[in-house]
């Protein structure tokens, strides 16, 4: 991806209305890789920049309409001040967006009161659910693309394609195998849905930022990255929530649940770990198709599937 520049910001914040850059910092790397601009002015702002894969599943606009079905809620979200994918004033689809504050919940990780964070992501997650959406699905710029009408259909289809992937990267068959008869049978029980919701998908402790406040209490200050955001079913967002942060932070999924509260299912455990097998054999190919897992190489996500077969078998 490109390094932007002072001088081709500069007529882009003008029009926006905002100071001059004079500093710009790389705070995230990656396949989108983010600048903090600082202005003249002493605020800032952000610049993410967006691949051509991005664009062309529609993040760019389905964080803008993310944006639009939290905008009544009162939560420090980015809030987004120009998407632009013309490639006209910079070579890439980017977007301007609010600086939020603080330091990532990951980063806090040995602060002595880190629990009472965990306990404010659960909270803030549930916040994000009560948001309705208009049917499954990905975010597209005006509403969900292709969307189902239930969970059990997103389900069926994703996890048709998932196990497809799963194979395809070399996850063994005889484990897909032994995994898909589980999921067939639990199937209907486990998809059962109130409704679909506004689903963050990446709630993860790099996605959320946090500082004291004056008192010296910390306080969630921001919800970044809406990439992943989709209509979806509260509970698969809670396991995946409850899986990417206790990778990170071992030790954090009581203190959220706690915050989160009430699981709206019948089987609200049964459902938890049926969503964990989801989300374990989607990120297992995923790694294996960006090279993180280079091919050949034991996982240990690949235990923990087969650790999740042996108990259902049991």
């Amino acid at each position: 991806m490109h390094q932007p520049t002072l001088s081709a910001l500069h007529p882009i914040l003008t029009d926006l209305g905002l100071a001059a850059p004079i500093v710009i910092t790389d705070i995230k790397d990656g396949t989108n890789r983010v600048f903090r601009i600082d202005l003249a002015d002493g605020t800032g702002v952000v610049l993410k920049q967006y691949d051509e894969h991005y664009k062309h599943h529609y993040v760019v606009a389905g964080e803008t309409y993310a944006e639009r079905l939290l905008a009544k809620l009162d939560l420090p979200i980015t809030r987004y001040l120009l998407q632009d994918e013309s490639l006209t004033r910079l070579p890439y689809p980017f977007a301007i967006t609010n600086y939020l504050p603080g330091a990532t919940v990951k980063s806090l990780r040995d602060e002595p009161d880190i629990a009472d964070l965990y306990r404010q992501m659960g909270a803030l997650l549930r916040k994000l659910h009560a948001v309705p959406a208009p049917a499954y699905g990905q975010f597209g710029p005006d509403g969900v693309i292709d969307g189902k009408q239930t969970n059990a259909e997103l389900m069926r289809s994703g996890f048709a394609y998932h196990f497809a992937q799963f194979r395809n990267f070399g996850g063994g068959e005889a484990l897909a195998a032994r995994l898909e008869a589980i999921v067939a049978d639990r199937f209907d029980a486990m998809t059962w849905s109130r409704g679909p919701v506004f689903a963050h998908d990446d709630l993860n402790p790099n996605n959320v930022l946090a500082q004291r406040d004056a008192s010296g209490r910390l306080l969630l200050t921001g919800l970044i990255d809406f990439g992943n955001a989709r209509a979806g079913d509260a509970v698969s967002d809670l396991a995946k929530n409850l899986f990417n942060t206790e990778h990170e932070l071992p030790g954090s999924s009581p203190f959220i649940l706690e915050g989160y509260g009430p699981i709206d299912h019948p089987d609200p455990e049964g459902a938890l770990w049926f969503y964990t097998l989801h989300h374990r054999l989607v990120m297992w190919w995923w790694l294996r198709h960006v090279g993180i897992i280079p091919d050949g190489e034991h996982h240990d996500l690949i235990d923990a599937l087969t650790q999740m077969a042996d108990e259902a078998e049991v």
